[in-house]
């Protein structure tokens, strides 16, 4: 199974607390790429509590990648106590209006509750825990979004998978033809050294071990039996890769493909020939290609 690191999803539930008010919660979240796990985690103050507990879940469900969350509310009744009087600002309130009237005799009348009530802070409005009951609900609602987040991730996941797949058939033809004509330019060489050495007039035991140190330095500079062999291992590992029932695979995957850069690089380097030249760059063309893919993957 192939996950995309890239979704996004978003809900809204209804909440109903036991005052009889209704608050509407919206919930969106976003997983970009990343190449570790990480958390941007918007909330209203009424539910900074459950930051801890929001990041545990999505550690569970997603892995890997940055994850953006923004929770909403419509309302903060969630928190909203009894409504009592600041004493204290009352009592503030009306030793001011005395002490006024003992500097100024000439100040007359008298504060009634009506003046007192059109003052600020002449109440207060008590702070209470959020109901657990509600925490639960959106709890819920997150973990339901989560699943729709995942099944958009692993869509795209197979789409990516599809992708790397056509690119692996691409480069085992393109491997396969460089083989061919790896074995055509050694037969040429060969063909090349002991032409030369016809040419020359040596004793006939001296041109015999002249003509094989002369092919086996010829032959080790430009065979690439060995990376040809690496090569086709590390596809054919990518491709188990990309097939593994495993879940947390693109690190996997981004380090294969390293690899095949390595002896698609060492080929290109040991062999000057025009053609092989020419298979290599189209295979590190593919790989460039993979490799953006797979930055994309969990």
């Amino acid at each position: 199974m192939i996950l995309s690191m890239t979704g996004f999803a978003t809900k809204t539930i209804t909440l109903h607390p036991d005052d009889g008010n209704k608050v509407n919660i919206s919930i969106s979240i976003k997983s970009l790429n990343s190449r570790f796990f990480e958390t941007t985690i918007k909330l209203p103050y009424t539910l900074s509590s459950i930051e801890t507990d929001l990041i545990k879940l999505l550690k569970e469900k997603l892995i890997r990648g940055h994850i953006y969350v923004t929770i909403n509310m419509s309302s903060q009744v969630l928190l909203k106590g009894m409504v009592e009087p600041s004493m204290s600002t009352v009592e503030g309130y009306v030793n001011g209006a005395q002490q006024i009237q003992k500097r100024f005799s000439n100040v007359t009348g008298s504060m009634s509750i009506d003046a007192l009530l059109q003052l600020p802070n002449v109440f207060i409005m008590e702070e209470k825990e959020i109901d657990q009951a509600i925490v639960q609900q959106i709890m819920q609602a997150t973990s339901t979004l989560l699943t729709s987040l995942i099944q958009a991730k692993k869509e795209e996941g197979a789409a990516l998978k599809q992708d790397l797949l056509n690119r692996t058939s691409i480069m085992t033809r393109e491997i396969q033809q460089i083989e061919q004509s790896a074995i055509a330019l050694l037969e040429e060489q060969k063909n090349k050294v002991n032409k030369a050495f016809q040419e020359i007039e040596l004793d006939e035991t001296k041109l015999s071990d002249v003509r094989k140190a002369a092919l086996y330095a010829i032959l080790d500079k430009i065979d690439i039996h060995e990376e040809l062999v690496r090569f086709d291992s590390h596809l054919k590992k990518l491709i188990e890769h990309l097939d593994s029932p495993e879940v947390e695979k693109g690190k996997r995957l981004d380090f294969t493909i390293q690899e095949l850069g390595r002896e698609i690089n060492t080929i290109a380097a040991k062999c000057s020939d025009a053609t092989i030249g020419a298979q290599a760059i189209n295979i590190k063309v593919e790989l460039e290609k993979a490799r953006e893919q797979t930055q994309n993957i969990v």
